[in-house]
C-alpha cells in the first residue's frame, strides 16, 4: 500500500498485473489522483472524504479502471481512456455517466496534426501546443507554435470534436536568401 502525498487519508493500492507494461506506476498514481478529485467533485465531497482508491488494471478494450469508496460508504469507478489521461466514464452507487466534458488532450493532438498538415511540416516541427480554454461563445482555443517561430490557433466547436477555424501567423514577404526547402514557410514566395 502506498499513500499519495497530499492525500493523507487516501490509501492507494497498486494492483500491478503481469504483462501490463503500457501503464507505469506513476501513471497509475496520476489516474488515482485524478479519480480522487473527479469523485469528490461529482459527489459533492471533500477529497479527504475519499477513503480508498484501487487501480484495477487495463481492460481488453484498452480503458483503465480505478475503483474507490468514500467515508460515507458510497462506491464509485472512474474509467480512463487507453493512455490514462482523462476520465471517459464514471459510475457511482448504481449510476453510470459518460463524461461530457470536452477532451483537452484530444483537441491538442488534433490541432498538432492539423497544423502540421496545413503548414506542410512533420508533427515533430510543432514546438508546442496548449489548451487555452473555452470562450464565452462555447468554442475552445488551442494555441501552438512551430520550431521556426510561427504561431497558430485552432478553434474547436463547443463539444471539442472538430476544428471550426484556423489561424496562423505566416511571415510576410519573401526573403532573398530563403532556401528552396523553407519556401513553404513564406506564402509570398509562391
Amino acid at each position: 500500500m502506498k499513500s499519495i502525498a497530499g492525500f493523507a487519508s487516501v490509501t492507494v493500492v497498486l494492483a500491478l498485473f503481469a504483462g501490463s507494461e503500457s501503464v507505469h506506476a506513476a501513471d497509475q498514481a496520476q489516474m488515482m489522483t485524478t479519480c480522487n478529485t473527479y469523485a469528490a467533485r461529482h459527489l459533492g465531497l471533500s477529497t479527504s472524504d475519499i477513503a480508498e482508491l484501487t487501480y484495477q488494471g487495463q481492460r481488453v478494450d484498452g480503458t483503465h479502471a480505478v475503483n474507490g469508496s468514500t467515508t460515507r460508504g458510497q462506491t464509485f469507478q472512474c474509467s480512463f481512456n487507453a493512455s490514462g489521461s482523462h476520465v471517459v466514464s464514471w459510475y457511482h452507487s448504481g449510476e453510470a455517466h459518460v463524461s461530457t466534458r470536452p477532451d483537452e488532450s484530444q483537441m491538442m493532438s488534433s490541432c498538432n496534426s492539423f497544423a502540421a498538415s496545413r503548414l506542410g511540416v512533420s508533427t515533430s516541427a510543432i514546438a508546442s501546443v496548449s489548451y487555452e480554454g473555452q470562450r464565452v461563445d462555447g468554442s475552445h482555443a488551442v494555441n501552438g507554435s512551430t520550431t521556426s517561430g510561427q504561431t497558430f490557433q485552432c478553434s474547436f466547436n463547443s463539444s471539442g470534436s472538430r476544428i471550426t477555424h484556423w489561424y496562423h501567423s505566416a511571415p510576410r514577404g519573401c526573403p532573398v536568401d530563403v532556401s528552396e526547402a523553407d519556401r513553404y514557410l513564406y506564402p509570398d514566395c509562391s
